[in-house]
């Protein structure tokens, strides 16, 4: 075996174990194992309450987090906006998930973003910062990447992803409802994981929609909770917009299913959402709500 051939099988070799070690990403139990996906919906309370009873409702959050787990929380803090415009995530959601992650012994609870403004101003403007560190949680900046295969992807092959994103034990999405420019049309938890790669421009460059599905056939969460206390209905993704007060938090495993449910909050109908209905195709989730059960908690 001469040098050229040596270096190009180590350079195979390691980059398989890096695919290897992170292809679990892509196996968290999901809506897969639902014969019925259910979305639990709270309305009327604060946005801790309603976070508090959502997850009660899918079975506590000692489902999900074990003692001594690394758990990595990703809300929607790409803007500098703060929570009464819609645009990113409401920081008592994340809050009361922090607390909720703490409370069940995680050893540690990140909360973290790829921003579109500098996250140094994002943190801080959105309230999340502040709102993480009361609970004992972390928050960090997009500081390290490393690059990985999507085995399903059919146009993303590999992306550069946070990496506590990749060495999470748990992995809760946490995302706001609101709408997006043509393409598009909605961003809620499947967009949300843009906020995940280093180079968000790929998607755009390329087919969007498609991209938008790849990345989540290879990060599926250990649940998903949607904050829809208040939504944008108008130049999003990053406003300022028109903004409705709908006073709502939901959440669930499947997270296609989600999104068709907050396409409805939006006033869109999930089938012309183009990332929803090829998520479909891919088996990822439904979006036909007809066969999703809602339950009010």
């Amino acid at each position: 075996m001469d040098r050229k051939e040596f270096l190009k099988m180590a350079i195979s070799a390691t980059f398989g174990l890096i695919a290897s070690k992170y292809s679990r990403i892509s196996h968290v139990p999901s809506f897969a194992a639902e014969s019925l996906p259910e979305i639990f919906i709270s309305k009327d309370g604060s946005p801790s309450e309603m976070t508090f009873r959502v997850v009660k409702a899918m079975g506590g959050i000692n489902k999900f987090v074990k003692k001594g787990s690394k758990v990595v929380i990703k809300p929607n803090i790409a803007w500098n906006r703060t929570p009464d415009q819609a645009a990113t995530t409401h920081p008592d959601v994340v809050g009361a998930l922090v607390r909720m992650c703490k409370n069940a012994g995680a050893s540690s609870v990140i909360v973290t973003d790829v921003t579109c403004h500098p996250w140094q101003t994002t943190f801080v403007t959105t309230g999340i910062k502040e709102a993480v560190e009361k609970e004992g949680g972390i928050t960090k900046g997009p500081e390290k990447f490393k690059t990985v295969e999507i085995p399903d992807g059919i146009v993303l092959k590999e992306a550069s992803i946070l990496e506590d994103i990749l060495d999470a034990d748990v992995l809760i999405n946490v995302p706001v409802a609101k709408v997006h420019g043509s393409q598009a049309k909605i961003t809620i938890s499947m967009k949300n994981w843009m906020g995940a790669v280093k180079d968000r421009g790929f998607f755009h460059r390329t087919d969007l929609n498609q991209c938008i599905a790849d990345i989540s056939s290879f990060l599926k969460p250990a649940l998903t909770i949607v904050d829809a206390t208040r939504i944008l209905l108008t130049k999003g993704p990053q406003g300022p917009g028109e903004v409705k007060e709908t006073r709502t938090v939901f959440g669930g495993l499947d997270f296609v299913a989600l999104d068709a449910y907050g396409a409805t909050l939006l006033g869109i109908n999930p089938s012309e959402v183009k990332h929803l209905q090829i998520a479909e195709k891919m088996n990822l989730g439904r979006a036909d709500l007809s066969k999703v059960r809602l339950t009010y908690v």
